[in-house]
């Protein structure tokens, strides 16, 4: 009669479970760090000619966290390249899961909606076109929807969509109608799995938000 040896259990599992979280939030704090340091001066190489005021993009913050979390996803390879899946987009239905999505927006907003021109030179036009239109919405989707919602468990995606909405509004002004926009973009994500589909339904947000 052969004894069999029963081995020991190791908390290993455990211990790679709390070395993800740790990473995790390193990874969210140095996001948080970068986005919100303020850049001497003189090491300010990236900015815009845009007038002062309402328009104050912190535009060298957003590319310096861009590049991070482009690098954070990089080293993290394979595992989530289907984020970055250009398939949903050609599909048909992606558009109008878009286009219902942020309809809906609109009308829980409950505010008129009346054409304007901002006071702006062509160049300038074009300057605030390229950041709210590719920078911010690369820069915040990666941010928000992509480390926040995406990248935790799955058990804990609505939990992540309602955490990551609230902070997205925080850093906004108008409050409320930036959590429907947050929460209408976190739905996007998980829906497709994939970040193109959010930084797409953003960039046009953006650009509706200019004239309306």
């Amino acid at each position: 009669m052969k004894l069999q040896l029963i081995k020991p259990k190791t908390a290993k599992p455990s211990l790679n479970i709390s070395g993800k979280i740790a990473l995790f939030l390193l990874i969210v704090f140095i996001g948080y760090f970068l986005r919100g340091i303020k850049i001497p001066e003189q090491f300010i190489f990236i900015t815009d000619t845009l007038p002062e005021g309402p328009f104050s993009f912190q535009l060298q913050n957003r590319v310096i966290l861009m590049l991070f979390l482009i690098t954070v996803f990089f080293i993290a390879g394979k595992k989530y390249k289907d984020l970055f899946s250009v398939s949903p987009l050609k599909k048909k239905g992606t558009y109008i899961w878009i286009i219902g999505v942020m309809s809906l927006v609109i009308l829980l907003m409950h505010q008129p909606l009346s054409f304007h021109l901002l006071p702006l030179q062509f160049g300038e036009y074009i300057q605030f076109f390229m950041i709210i239109c590719i920078i911010v919405p690369i820069e915040e989707e990666l941010f928000y929807r992509g480390l926040l919602l995406l990248i935790p468990y799955r058990k804990l995606q609505y939990v992540m969509l309602i955490i990551s909405s609230l902070l997205f509004a925080l850093i906004h002004s108008a409050g409320f109608s930036t959590l429907l926009l947050g929460l209408a973009l976190g739905v996007l994500a998980l829906r497709f799995r994939n970040l193109w589909v959010p930084i797409l339904a953003h960039s046009l947000w953006n650009v509706f938000s200019m004239f309306f």
